[in-house]
């Protein structure tokens, strides 16, 4: 045992004279096992370590020879070059397996090199352990090719780029689409690979801000490949090393053609939907019109028709009480039928909407001053008449007479306004009340009343604002583009 002795060690592989004085202690608390081998490849010096790879006892493996624990080394000539290689100035490394006590076989990395003790030469072999080492690699091997057969097999669009643009690596999906082989695109530059054009640019420039800023990136790019056209949703990620700086640009492309296609669809859909909506709310304010008409025209002028009538009956009578008291109560109630007419085709569709926009609002100012008691007032242009579409007019009178209703239910206002502003291009109304408001959060998206409101002006491509808190009122602003006044 050399743990009482001094040895030098050649740390120089240029020069065998170069040493360093290496104790016992310091050669233990190294994690490689240490052998020191003599020409008769008997164990001269073993550390700890060696002795806890291999399971045995000091004692136990210092009467070993080195070819008991390496097998290959019971070959002569094996041993012959062993020994030969090793004495060499920058001595020999290589893998082998070395047995231990229990004849378990384990994987190792030898370093053998010279080292010169008392005149005569004998070898230093710093063996490693390597099963760890392998353990750990054949992990990472096999997340590797979980890796690459999910990427492979992965309906996306992959592709790997360095700092310097160069392809890394482009999954099969990528090469099929492309035309590539995969030995071609490896190496490829982004700059020379993608066409100089609007989606080129764009992709350019998505993974140029990935690689300046550090930060993922995401785009959607319209790709043509042959004849076949496609819309990519891209997201660029940066890769790390250990030490934080980025070493490569993970380019990820889905094919979202079909989605768009279908939203698409869905946006034609409810386009066709809103069509057959204002169709039918079209039909139905004409049939109302017709009817508001025919009992005002028809109906009407009967019963007034009836009304003369009867009262040149009661005329003509010679004066019998009975028969001037019967004509009194049938006139009355003519009156009554005749008013009953009026109301039902003034609900139906007012008059006033014949005659404009604001004779309109003024008709509908009154009567809601009559029914709830509450002041309004209305506040029109007074240079500049707004004219519009008899649908515009109609449209803007059930809206405000929608709001009004509301108003009337629920806000319990005392002042309520009505400003009717024009410009060139849009026509704004604003209708405001003093009343109670309410939290916007808190609205149901099924409220019809103002659903209703959102669907007549969308049909118009107007837009509608609500703006209310509690205990300050609120606040409902129409939005109509002077374009929509067309029929």
């Amino acid at each position: 045992m050399l743990s009482s002795e001094i040895f030098s060690l050649n740390v120089s592989k240029s020069s065998l004279n170069a040493r360093a004085i290496l104790p016992d202690f310091a050669l233990d608390k190294v994690n490689d096992a240490i052998y020191l081998v003599g020409h008769d490849s008997r164990l001269v010096y073993i550390n700890n370590k060696a002795c806890e790879m291999l399971g045995y006892k000091y004692q136990e493996l210092i009467r070993l020879s080195y070819s008991d624990v390496e097998g290959e080394l019971q070959d002569p000539d094996v041993a012959a070059l062993w020994w030969k290689l090793s004495l060499r100035p920058e001595g020999i490394r290589f893998t082998s397996q070395h047995r231990m006590k229990n004849g378990e076989i384990i994987p190792v990395e030898v370093s053998s090199s010279v080292y010169e003790h008392q005149g005569q030469n004998l070898v230093l072999c710093v063996v490693r352990d390597v099963r760890e080492l392998r353990q750990r690699t054949e992990r990472y091997l096999q997340q590797e090719q979980q890796f690459r057969s999910l990427v492979e097999n992965s309906p996306d669009l992959i592709a790997r780029f360095d700092t310097q643009m160069r392809c890394q690596y482009a999954n099969p999906l990528v090469l099929e689409l492309t035309g590539c082989s995969e030995e071609r695109a490896r190496g490829w530059r982004l700059t020379d690979s993608i066409p100089f054009d609007e989606v080129g640019m764009r992709l350019f420039r998505l993974v140029s801000n990935t690689l300046a800023s550090g930060e993922k990136s995401e785009a959607e790019l319209e790709a043509h490949y042959g004849k076949r056209s496609m819309v990519l949703h891209v997201r660029c990620v940066p890769e790390y090393d250990l030490k934080g700086d980025i070493v490569s640009i993970l380019a990820v492309g889905r094919d979202i053609s079909r989605l768009r296609e279908v939203e698409n669809e869905v946006r034609a859909a409810h386009y066709q939907l809103r069509l057959l909506a204002s169709k039918q709310q079209q039909q139905s304010e004409d049939e109302r019109k017709h009817l508001a008409r025919e009992i005002h025209d028809e109906l009407g002028q009967h019963l007034t028709s009836l009304r003369a009538g009867l009262s040149l009956i009661g005329m003509q009578a010679s004066s019998p009480s009975q028969v001037t008291q019967q004509v009194d109560y049938l006139m009355t109630l003519i009156d009554s039928t005749i008013q009953v007419v009026r109301d039902v085709s003034t609900r139906l569709r007012p008059n006033m909407l014949n005659m404009g926009l604001v004779p309109a609002l003024e008709w509908l100012r009154d009567e809601f001053v009559k029914t709830s008691g509450c002041s309004c007032m209305l506040i029109v242009p007074e240079t500049k008449p707004v004219t519009l579409c008899d649908r515009a007019v109609t449209t803007i009178f059930r809206v405000v007479q929608e709001s009004l209703t509301n108003i009337s239910r629920h806000a319990q206002a005392s002042k309520v306004s009505i400003i009717v502003q024009a410009s060139r291009d849009a026509l704004l109304i604003q209708i405001r009340d003093n009343g109670r408001g309410f939290q916007m959060q808190s609205v149901r998206s099924d409220a019809f009343g103002l659903l209703g409101i959102q669907e007549r002006m969308d049909m118009l491509d107007g837009q509608v604002t609500i703006n209310s808190q509690p205990g300050e009122g609120t606040q409902l602003e129409l939005t109509l583009p002077l374009s929509a006044k067309k029929p």
